[in-house]
């Protein structure tokens, strides 16, 4: 490490200066920095959209999260050459993943120094310093005196920072829908009444927002905890003394080398044994009354004669010393019980508080819910599974006709009336919103909140006969399917 080859200002600053530090650098590298930030982190989200399986995709963006000591080594990476003058191109910081993962520790940062709140600043100890062990708990000891709370606070700020980012992000898409579109995605994920194809669709956009928001904060939160590392490191081995001296030298060097320097110290050398000191200020010393009156003649000049009177109560007796306005320690308690009393109501209140938003999340959500002119609600489906589901192609009295088309030997005939008996009620009825792409498994979830559990129980026998006989084409037996003709398509007793 060469300090001559630093490109940033080394001197003492306060933690919070170096932090502020911290963000202009990564401001004034950012076109060396994201490029092959960019591609590290959205490669890797891609990879792991594409290898974890479809039930668990929910799960990538905290999958994305668990990694981020993987990145913040690439990131310090590309920082600490950059402050050292050396430009690395995207080649040269993939070539050195491996080295990265093998000798900085990682292992122990995914494991169980994940959840350290010092990380990124503890980060250059295993990856600049090189330290393990002994060595490095006591390296650590000594750069924590001054600087660790500062790495704790700016971890929690930079982690909310990303939630506001994200729920930003949020904000500017239900701003922009001219729909209602996208508001009933985010209610229906405390409700779970999405299909399958809109729970798709609505992880990858969260992945997308959650990428775009560690792209822009994590470079800030390891700049930032790389320059409280510095400043550290600048308190304790006086990089700033060294670099003055560095640079007293250079010029002193430089300005040795001309041939009028060397004339000017010929002089000098030369004049200096006849120049002799002349006491002037010691031979014209005056005496003290003189000395007084030269005063009050300088105080009496307009610009000096300016006086001011101010006013201000004293007690009567100064000399004597009264404690009784100091508080008693019996009333200095009482204060300390109150002022702690109050600090636990106020605790209280906030967690009973957040608990009561929780319960009542969809009615505050309702009313928070931004005023748009609803949209009219798409007619209801004629045809689904090339069904005919609209009610003057149905019979009165679904279940009778339906037990005479099975006594009759008609099968599939007499579960496909059922079963499209059901869609009519759910959606010309229920309201259900049942769209072509939907799938049977689709259609119950989405009913389950619209029906209570007997009605709901029936329509799941009578999706499981009909799938039974129209896809495996096994015809079901007689004790399942008759009693399903007990209740016609409205779930009621016939």
């Amino acid at each position: 490490m060469k300090l001559d080859d630093i490109t940033t200002n080394i001197r003492l600053r306060s933690p919070w200066e170096a932090v502020d530090l911290g963000f202009a650098m990564v401001q004034h590298n950012v076109r060396w920095i994201f490029p092959a930030w960019a591609l590290l982190l959205g490669g890797f989200a891609l990879i792991l959209w594409v290898a974890i399986p479809e039930p668990y995709k929910a799960y990538v963006p905290l999958a994305l999260w668990w990694f981020k000591p993987l990145y913040d080594r690439v990131l310090l990476h590309i920082l600490s050459h950059q402050m050292f003058n050396q430009r690395l191109s995207t080649a040269d910081i993939v070539s050195a993943i491996p080295k990265l993962i093998r000798h900085t520790g990682l292992l122990s940062a995914l494991t169980f120094r994940r959840f350290s709140l010092s990380r990124g600043f503890n980060l250059s100890i295993w990856q600049l310093e090189q330290l393990r062990g002994k060595t490095r708990q006591e390296r650590q000891n000594v750069l924590h005196l001054q600087a660790h709370s500062q790495a704790v606070w700016l971890t929690i700020a930079c982690q909310h920072l990303e939630y506001v980012v994200i729920f930003s992000l949020y904000v500017l898409i239900v701003m922009l829908d001219p729909s209602d579109g996208s508001w009933n995605y985010i209610l229906s994920t405390f409700t779970e009444t999405f299909d399958t194809e809109t729970e798709y669709w609505g992880n990858l956009l969260y992945l997308v927002l959650y990428v775009l928001t560690v792209l822009v904060i994590e470079p800030l939160y390891i700049a930032a905890s790389f320059s409280l590392y510095l400043n550290r490191r600048t308190q304790l081995e006086a990089w700033d003394i060294e670099l003055a001296f560095r640079n007293l030298g250079a010029r002193l060097s430089q300005v040795a080398k001309t041939p009028l320097a060397l004339l000017l110290a010929a002089c000098l050398l030369v004049g200096l044994p006849s120049i002799a000191p002349t006491p002037s200020w010691a031979s014209e010393r005056l005496p003290p009354e003189e000395a007084s009156a030269q005063m009050a003649e300088v105080m009496q000049r307009e610009e000096l004669a300016g006086m001011r009177t101010r006013m201000q109560w004293v007690p009567r007796n100064p000399d004597k010393t009264t404690t009784d306005d100091k508080p008693s320690e019996l009333a200095q308690s009482w204060q300390l019980l109150f002022a702690n009393l109050t600090k636990t109501v106020l605790w209280i209140a906030v967690i009973v508080l957040l608990i009561v938003g929780f319960v009542y999340r969809q009615r505050i959500l309702a009313l928070l819910k931004p005023a748009q002119r609803k949209a009219a609600p798409p007619p209801p489906p004629d045809i689904l599974f090339g069904m005919d589901i609209r009610p003057e192609s149905l019979p009165d009295d679904i279940a009778s006709a339906s037990r005479r088309l099975w006594e009759a030997g008609q099968h599939r005939e007499a579960l496909s009336l059922l079963y499209r008996g059901a869609l009519m009620q759910l959606t010309r009825h229920e309201q259900v919103a049942v769209q072509d792409s939907h799938t049977e498994g689709d259609i119950l979830r989405l009913a389950h909140p619209h029906l209570d559990s007997a009605r709901m129980a029936w329509l799941t026998a009578v999706t499981r006969v009909w799938q039974e006989i129209a896809y495996d084409h096994r015809i079901p037996a007689d004790a399942q399917v008759m009693p399903l003709f007990a209740f016609d398509f409205a779930g009621k007793p016939a």
